[in-house]
C-alpha cells in the first residue's frame, strides 16, 4: 500500500487545479470563438441589409430639420453599427457652415434600442458655448394677429465694427410667411447663401400640447422643423443633395415630402418624437400637403458687409449674428 504524503497531496491538487484551469479557459474560449461569430454573421447581415443605412437617413434627415444653422453630415464612410443586443449605434458629424467653408462642430449620437422607448440621442459641441438660432412668428396663429419685434441695433452695429474680410452666418425672421422660392427671390440681389428656413406647419392653431415661448409679444414655436438641403434616395446607400436656390426649391419641397413619408413608414411615432425630437410629423406632413409651404424667416451666410445691407429689408422683424471666420467667399 502506498504511503500518503503531503507532497503526494499537493500534486494531486496542483494537478486537479490545472485540469481545472484549463478546462475553464478552453471554455471561455469557445464563448469568446462563438462570439466572434455571431458579431461577425450580426455585422454582416446589418450591413447587408442596408437598415444602418436607412437609419442614418432618418437621424440626419431629423437633425438638419430641427437645427437651424447646423447640418448633420450622412457620407458613405461614417459608419453604423450594431451590439450584440441588436441596439444600432449611429454617430454622424455636425457641421455648421460659415461662408463657403464647412468646419465640424460637434456630434450627433443615437443609440435605437430594440425596444424605441429606450432610445436615447446626445449631441456634444466642441464649444458648449456655441449656439444654434430661433425664430419669431409674424402673426399669432390663434388669433392671426399681427405681432412685431424690432431688430436689436446691436446686430447691425457688431456687422459694422468687423473687418470686411470676414464672413459669418446670419439668422432672420420676417413680418410675414413667404413662399420658399417667394423669400428666396427677395434674397436674390444680395450676395448670400441660404442654409435653412423655419417652416409653418400649424403650430398652436391645429397642433396641440406644442411648446412655445414669448418674448416682446412674439410667439415662437421651440420645436418647428424647418428646410434644409434636401437628401433624395432609393436605397439609402446612394444619394443627392438639393439646395435651398431658386430654381430648385420646389424640388427640395417634393423630396422634403417624400422624405416625412419614409420616415412615418419606416418609423413607430414614439421613436420619431422622443428618440429624434420629431414631434407632430404626420400633423406637419398632412398639413404641408394640404396648405403648402410658408416659411417666415432663414439662416443665410456670407460676407459680413453683405449681411450688414439685410438691413435695408423691411421684413426683417428680428435678426441674430453666429459666428465668424476669415474670408473664404468667392472674388
Amino acid at each position: 500500500m502506498t504511503e500518503w504524503t503531503k507532497d503526494k497531496e499537493k500534486k494531486i491538487l496542483w494537478k486537479y487545479r490545472f485540469t481545472l484551469t484549463m478546462r475553464i479557459v478552453r471554455v471561455l474560449a469557445a464563448i469568446a470563438l462563438l462570439y466572434v461569430v455571431y458579431m461577425m454573421v450580426l455585422s454582416f447581415g446589418y450591413f447587408k441589409s442596408g437598415i444602418g443605412e436607412k437609419n442614418k437617413f432618418i437621424v440626419s434627415q431629423a437633425f438638419n430639420w430641427t437645427h437651424p444653422g447646423f447640418f448633420a453630415k450622412n457620407e458613405s464612410h461614417i459608419g453604423a453599427e450594431i451590439t450584440p443586443f441588436f441596439s444600432q449605434e449611429i454617430s454622424l458629424p455636425i457641421i455648421r457652415t460659415i461662408g463657403m467653408k464647412e468646419m465640424q462642430v460637434g456630434a450627433h449620437e443615437v443609440t435605437k434600442r430594440a425596444f424605441s422607448p429606450f432610445s436615447s440621442t446626445r449631441t456634444t459641441l466642441v464649444n458648449p458655448s456655441e449656439e444654434g438660432f430661433s425664430f419669431f412668428l409674424p402673426e399669432d396663429p390663434r388669433s392671426g394677429k399681427k405681432l412685431s419685434l424690432k431688430v436689436d441695433p446691436g446686430v447691425w452695429s457688431t456687422l459694422e465694427k468687423v473687418h470686411e474680410g470676414t464672413v459669418a452666418d446670419f439668422a432672420f425672421s420676417t413680418n410675414r410667411y413667404y413662399e420658399p422660392a417667394e423669400l428666396l427671390e427677395v434674397l436674390a440681389p444680395y450676395d448670400v447663401n441660404v442654409l435653412w428656413m423655419p417652416l409653418y406647419t400649424g403650430e398652436l392653431k391645429e397642433l396641440k400640447d406644442i411648446g412655445y415661448s414669448v418674448a416682446g409679444g412674439t410667439y415662437f414655436s421651440v420645436d418647428g422643423i424647418g428646410m434644409s438641403r434636401a437628401r433624395e434616395t432609393d436605397d439609402y446607400r446612394s444619394s443627392s443633395e438639393v439646395g435651398l436656390h431658386v430654381e430648385t426649391i420646389k424640388e427640395n419641397e417634393k423630396i422634403m415630402l417624400a422624405n416625412m413619408e419614409k420616415m412615418l413608414d419606416a418609423e413607430n411615432a414614439s421613436y420619431l418624437e422622443q428618440g429624434l425630437g420629431l414631434r407632430f410629423l404626420e400633423e406637419r406632413h398632412e398639413y404641408l400637403k394640404k396648405n403648402g409651404f410658408q416659411v417666415y424667416g432663414a439662416v443665410v451666410t456670407g460676407p459680413v458687409k453683405e449681411l450688414l445691407k439685410l438691413r435695408e429689408l423691411e421684413t426683417i422683424q428680428s435678426a441674430k449674428v453666429g459666428e465668424f471666420a476669415y474670408w473664404n467667399w468667392g472674388e
